[in-house]
Protein backbone atom coordinates (compact mmCIF):
# COMPACT_ATOMS: atom_id res chain seq x y z
CA UNK A 1 0.00 0.00 0.00
CA UNK A 2 2.20 2.73 -0.72
CA UNK A 3 0.34 5.67 0.24
CA UNK A 4 0.97 4.50 4.05
CA UNK A 5 4.63 3.28 3.78
CA UNK A 6 5.80 5.65 1.27
CA UNK A 7 4.35 9.11 1.14
CA UNK A 8 1.29 8.92 4.16
CA UNK A 9 1.46 12.03 5.07
CA UNK A 10 2.89 13.50 2.19
CA UNK A 11 6.33 14.57 3.55
CA UNK A 12 7.96 13.99 0.75
CA UNK A 13 6.27 16.80 -0.72
CA UNK A 14 4.54 15.64 -3.77
CA UNK A 15 2.00 13.36 -4.55
CA UNK A 16 4.33 10.58 -5.35
CA UNK A 17 2.25 7.33 -5.01
CA UNK A 18 -1.04 9.32 -5.84
CA UNK A 19 -2.27 9.45 -8.90
CA UNK A 20 -4.66 12.72 -10.13
CA UNK A 21 -7.27 14.46 -11.91
CA UNK A 22 -7.81 17.97 -11.67
CA UNK A 23 -5.67 20.31 -9.92
CA UNK A 24 -4.49 18.77 -6.88
CA UNK A 25 -1.13 19.73 -4.53
CA UNK A 26 0.48 19.73 -1.70
CA UNK A 27 0.98 22.50 0.73
CA UNK A 28 2.48 23.99 3.96
CA UNK A 29 -0.52 26.49 4.74
CA UNK A 30 -3.75 27.08 3.02
CA UNK A 31 -6.03 30.07 3.52
CA UNK A 32 -9.89 29.71 3.64
CA UNK A 33 -12.27 32.47 2.12
CA UNK A 34 -10.84 35.82 2.17
CA UNK A 35 -8.36 34.56 4.85
CA UNK A 36 -10.61 34.25 7.84
CA UNK A 37 -8.83 30.61 8.66
CA UNK A 38 -4.86 29.44 7.81
CA UNK A 39 -4.82 25.80 7.64
CA UNK A 40 -1.63 24.10 8.88
CA UNK A 41 -1.02 20.20 9.00
CA UNK A 42 -2.24 17.84 11.00
CA UNK A 43 1.49 16.63 11.86
CA UNK A 44 4.84 17.37 9.84
CA UNK A 45 5.19 19.52 7.39
CA UNK A 46 2.48 19.41 4.18
CA UNK A 47 -0.57 18.21 3.31
CA UNK A 48 -2.67 17.79 0.09
CA UNK A 49 -5.23 19.71 -1.36
CA UNK A 50 -7.48 19.29 -3.83
CA UNK A 51 -8.49 21.85 -6.60
CA UNK A 52 -7.56 25.85 -6.83
CA UNK A 53 -10.57 27.74 -5.32
CA UNK A 54 -7.97 31.33 -5.78
CA UNK A 55 -7.11 30.34 -9.67
CA UNK A 56 -10.34 31.72 -10.97
CA UNK A 57 -11.16 35.46 -12.67
CA UNK A 58 -13.39 38.43 -11.12
CA UNK A 59 -16.78 36.15 -12.35
CA UNK A 60 -15.41 33.55 -10.38
CA UNK A 61 -14.74 31.29 -13.38
CA UNK A 62 -11.38 29.08 -13.67
CA UNK A 63 -8.11 30.10 -14.84
CA UNK A 64 -6.37 27.59 -16.82
CA UNK A 65 -3.48 28.09 -17.98
CA UNK A 66 -1.47 26.11 -20.68
CA UNK A 67 -0.20 23.06 -19.56
CA UNK A 68 -2.62 23.32 -16.10
CA UNK A 69 -4.38 19.68 -15.98
CA UNK A 70 -7.81 19.91 -16.81
CA UNK A 71 -10.53 19.95 -13.76
CA UNK A 72 -12.05 16.31 -13.38
CA UNK A 73 -15.44 15.60 -14.76
CA UNK A 74 -17.82 14.59 -12.04
CA UNK A 75 -21.14 14.16 -13.33
CA UNK A 76 -20.89 10.75 -12.06
CA UNK A 77 -21.16 11.95 -8.51
CA UNK A 78 -24.38 13.29 -9.29
CA UNK A 79 -26.87 12.95 -6.22
CA UNK A 80 -30.02 12.94 -4.43
CA UNK A 81 -31.48 14.23 -1.84
CA UNK A 82 -28.67 16.64 -1.11
CA UNK A 83 -28.87 18.34 2.08
CA UNK A 84 -31.50 20.95 1.28
CA UNK A 85 -33.37 17.88 0.06
CA UNK A 86 -32.84 18.37 -3.93
CA UNK A 87 -29.93 17.20 -6.30
CA UNK A 88 -26.87 18.12 -6.21
CA UNK A 89 -25.21 18.32 -9.76
CA UNK A 90 -22.06 17.55 -9.74
CA UNK A 91 -19.70 19.08 -12.46
CA UNK A 92 -16.52 19.58 -11.79
CA UNK A 93 -13.39 19.45 -9.20
CA UNK A 94 -10.37 17.21 -8.54
CA UNK A 95 -9.98 13.82 -7.45
CA UNK A 96 -6.91 11.96 -5.72
CA UNK A 97 -7.20 8.31 -5.65
CA UNK A 98 -4.62 5.44 -4.78
CA UNK A 99 -4.62 1.51 -5.98
CA UNK A 100 -4.12 -1.48 -5.26
CA UNK A 101 -4.96 -0.78 -1.73
CA UNK A 102 -5.69 -3.55 0.53
CA UNK A 103 -7.47 -3.03 4.17
CA UNK A 104 -7.19 -6.20 5.84
CA UNK A 105 -10.49 -8.04 7.86
CA UNK A 106 -10.06 -6.28 11.32
CA UNK A 107 -8.04 -2.95 9.86
CA UNK A 108 -9.34 0.70 9.68
CA UNK A 109 -8.38 3.08 7.19
CA UNK A 110 -7.73 6.70 8.67
CA UNK A 111 -7.56 10.11 7.51
CA UNK A 112 -7.74 13.70 8.47
CA UNK A 113 -9.45 15.99 6.17
CA UNK A 114 -10.79 19.26 6.06
CA UNK A 115 -13.37 21.25 3.64
CA UNK A 116 -13.25 24.88 2.78
CA UNK A 117 -15.63 26.45 0.57
CA UNK A 118 -15.61 29.41 -2.01
CA UNK A 119 -18.98 29.31 -3.02
CA UNK A 120 -22.63 29.77 -1.97
CA UNK A 121 -26.49 29.16 -2.48
CA UNK A 122 -27.30 27.55 -4.75
CA UNK A 123 -24.37 25.99 -5.32
CA UNK A 124 -23.57 23.30 -3.34
CA UNK A 125 -19.73 21.73 -3.48
CA UNK A 126 -19.27 19.09 -1.78
CA UNK A 127 -16.21 16.36 -0.71
CA UNK A 128 -16.43 12.60 -0.19
CA UNK A 129 -14.66 9.48 -0.03
CA UNK A 130 -14.59 6.39 -1.79
CA UNK A 131 -13.67 2.61 -1.73
CA UNK A 132 -13.84 0.87 -5.39
CA UNK A 133 -13.74 -2.93 -5.45
CA UNK A 134 -13.72 -3.21 -9.16
CA UNK A 135 -13.48 -0.33 -11.96
CA UNK A 136 -14.20 3.27 -10.94
CA UNK A 137 -16.87 3.82 -13.45
CA UNK A 138 -19.32 1.41 -11.69
CA UNK A 139 -20.58 2.32 -8.39
CA UNK A 140 -18.51 2.41 -5.64
CA UNK A 141 -18.04 -0.57 -2.35
CA UNK A 142 -18.69 2.63 0.01
CA UNK A 143 -18.73 6.29 -0.05
CA UNK A 144 -19.59 8.87 2.26
CA UNK A 145 -20.03 12.44 1.98
CA UNK A 146 -17.88 14.41 4.06
CA UNK A 147 -18.85 17.73 3.65
CA UNK A 148 -21.50 20.00 1.67
CA UNK A 149 -20.83 23.88 1.26
CA UNK A 150 -24.75 24.28 1.69
CA UNK A 151 -24.60 22.71 5.50
CA UNK A 152 -21.50 25.12 5.97
CA UNK A 153 -23.67 27.87 4.99
CA UNK A 154 -26.82 27.52 6.91
CA UNK A 155 -24.51 27.23 10.01
CA UNK A 156 -22.44 30.35 8.74
CA UNK A 157 -19.04 28.67 8.44
CA UNK A 158 -16.71 28.57 5.48
CA UNK A 159 -14.52 25.77 6.43
CA UNK A 160 -14.27 23.14 8.41
CA UNK A 161 -11.73 22.28 11.02
CA UNK A 162 -9.40 19.62 10.60
CA UNK A 163 -11.55 16.28 11.12
CA UNK A 164 -10.72 12.61 11.60
CA UNK A 165 -12.23 9.86 9.67
CA UNK A 166 -11.96 6.21 9.32
CA UNK A 167 -13.54 3.18 7.24
CA UNK A 168 -13.43 -0.47 8.95
CA UNK A 169 -14.40 -2.52 5.88
CA UNK A 170 -16.62 -5.54 7.05
CA UNK A 171 -13.78 -8.05 4.88
CA UNK A 172 -10.79 -7.90 2.95
CA UNK A 173 -10.68 -5.04 0.64
CA UNK A 174 -8.66 -4.37 -2.31
CA UNK A 175 -8.89 -1.89 -4.45
CA UNK A 176 -9.14 1.59 -5.17
CA UNK A 177 -9.44 4.74 -2.97
CA UNK A 178 -10.25 8.28 -4.19
CA UNK A 179 -11.02 11.61 -2.41
CA UNK A 180 -12.90 13.67 -4.16
CA UNK A 181 -13.87 17.40 -4.24
CA UNK A 182 -16.34 18.91 -6.99
CA UNK A 183 -18.48 21.65 -7.73
CA UNK A 184 -21.95 21.27 -8.04
CA UNK A 185 -25.30 22.92 -7.66
CA UNK A 186 -28.80 22.29 -5.83
CA UNK A 187 -31.68 22.26 -7.98
CA UNK A 188 -35.55 20.71 -8.02
CA UNK A 189 -35.01 20.29 -11.66
CA UNK A 190 -32.10 17.73 -12.54
CA UNK A 191 -30.87 19.49 -15.76
CA UNK A 192 -27.16 21.52 -16.11
CA UNK A 193 -27.66 25.28 -14.98
CA UNK A 194 -25.33 27.93 -16.34
CA UNK A 195 -22.27 28.96 -13.44
CA UNK A 196 -22.36 25.04 -11.78
CA UNK A 197 -18.62 24.98 -12.81
CA UNK A 198 -17.62 28.85 -11.18
CA UNK A 199 -15.92 29.13 -7.42
CA UNK A 200 -14.57 26.04 -6.81
CA UNK A 201 -13.98 24.63 -3.42
CA UNK A 202 -11.08 22.68 -1.36
CA UNK A 203 -10.58 19.67 0.33
CA UNK A 204 -7.54 19.33 2.57
CA UNK A 205 -5.97 15.70 3.44
CA UNK A 206 -3.51 14.07 5.83
CA UNK A 207 -2.04 11.64 7.78
CA UNK A 208 -4.00 8.30 5.95
CA UNK A 209 -2.85 5.50 7.68
CA UNK A 210 -3.83 1.84 8.47
CA UNK A 211 -4.65 0.72 12.18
Amino acid sequence: MPLVTDNWEFEKGDLCGFMTQGMCMVAQTFDAFRGTYVFHPVSGQFFAVLDDPRRIDGDGARIVNPGDPKPAALSQYTFTPDVSGQTTLAVDGAILECHNVTVEAGQALWFHWAFARFDWSPANDFAMFAAYDGSTANEPLYKVYLAQSLELERQGRWYTHWEAFSWRPAKRFCGTLRWIVANGISTSIPLPRPGGDARPSALLLDCIALA
